[in-house]
């Protein structure tokens, strides 16, 4: 069964996604360097890999391009994207072992149970690179920021987050993911 977490961070960003203006695609994201299209195109390649995974095809050696793969519609593309990977997560399929960026192996099952974090983070990226306010779903945020508590320093020391900031005493855990993350939660 596809864990429920992951269905709930997906409808997350498909409703950040579908909500995106077309003048805005091209509007800096807090991903340094990144366009919202970058975005949508990185968490789409992201899907590409879950299939990939499911499938027990191996990883393309690089991140396929990221407006190359958020495609002229990006809703279009994630909403297809979406239902193949969706149709791939067969029972066999979850409990394949997969072996993480980080050299640590669990089931695809496993995986997917933590993949929310990258979610619910691009979910914020996005909206704030289009205008959105972003409320990311609080049953979510909380094990997120566990997850990303246990791995954020391994994640920075191979370069894939940038430096922690600073949140104010009180913060929410919303905030304090997105810092975590190297996210300023007041971007934008």
């Amino acid at each position: 069964m596809v864990p429920e977490g992951l269905v709930r961070a997906l409808d997350g960003f498909e409703a950040v996604l579908a909500a995106v203006p077309p003048d805005r695609w091209l509007s800096p994201s807090p991903c340094e360097g990144w366009s919202a299209a970058d975005v949508a195109g990185h968490v789409i390649a992201g899907l590409m890999a879950v299939r990939a995974r499911a499938a027990g095809r191996p990883l393309p050696e690089s991140e396929p391009d990221r407006r190359e793969a958020a495609g002229e519609d990006p809703a279009a593309t994630w909403r297809a994207v979406r239902g193949d990977m969706i149709a791939a997560l067969t029972p066999e399929a979850l409990a394949r072992p997969v072996e993480l960026a980080l050299g640590v192996e669990v089931t695809l099952n496993e995986w997917l149970r933590q993949y929310p974090l990258e979610l619910l983070v691009h979910t914020w990226d996005l909206g704030r690179a289009t205008g959105q306010p972003v409320v990311l779903d609080p049953d979510l945020v909380g094990p997120a920021l566990e997850t990303a508590g246990r791995f954020a320093a391994q994640g920075r020391a191979a370069g894939m987050l940038g430096p922690e900031r600073a949140v104010p005493d009180g913060a929410d855990d919303q905030a304090r993911l997105l810092a975590l993350f190297g996210r300023d939660p007041a971007w934008g």
